[in-house]
């Protein structure tokens, strides 16, 4: 048997400060993330986030289908772009050590850290797809990636993205943009 998590519910649903909560795919994100039946539900065999050794304490609860995802190094600099250009936020690159990152998504897969550890994957020796993460330090996209570094090496520094607003708002941002979501 799983255990059951609850999404956070504090997104703005319309804010007039922030202008991508009109937009339609915020919306829709919104009200996908607020009905019944967006709570995750997962085992600990299968979940990272589940149980007494649960590296994701401070999640946000959000479930991965729902999380943005930066297939490509392209992707993240037309996102970076797109964040500059439409609401005048700057973003850095920098390193971070892999503890001192949170997660915001409330999922991670045993499976799918396993794999990325192996070979041929071996994402220990190199991450080729920085990270995107908040002004404090929540990740946006990257989790699996995290993950992996924060179970085998926490004191490890890997490259990432910090777009400099906090994490709801990269969020918001990220899905009015059009960021892909997907399943394991």
């Amino acid at each position: 048997m799983g255990t059951t998590r609850k999404v956070s519910k504090t997104f703005p649903k319309e804010h007039p400060e922030k202008p991508w909560t009109v937009r339609k795919k915020y919306k829709k994100w919104i009200r996908k993330l607020t009905r019944r039946g967006a709570n995750v539900r997962r085992s600990k065999e299968e979940d990272l986030c589940v149980g007494k050794r649960n590296i994701c304490a401070g999640d946000l609860g959000i479930p991965r289908k729902y999380m943005p995802q930066f297939g490509e190094k392209e992707d993240v600099q037309k996102f970076i772009r797109f964040v500059r250009k439409a609401y005048r936020i700057k973003s850095f690159r920098t390193r971070r050590k892999a503890r001192d990152l949170r997660p915001a998504q409330g999922e991670i897969s045993r499976k799918r850290i396993k794999d990325l550890i192996a070979p041929p994957h071996e994402i220990l020796k190199k991450v080729k797809i920085p990270l995107i993460v908040s002004k404090n330090n929540y990740i946006v996209d990257g989790h699996h990636r995290w993950a992996a570094y924060r179970v085998k090496r926490p004191e490890a520094s890997l490259p990432v993205v910090v777009i400099d607003a906090p994490i709801k708002d990269v969020l918001g941002i990220a899905v009015a943009w059009g960021a892909k979501h997907e399943n394991f």
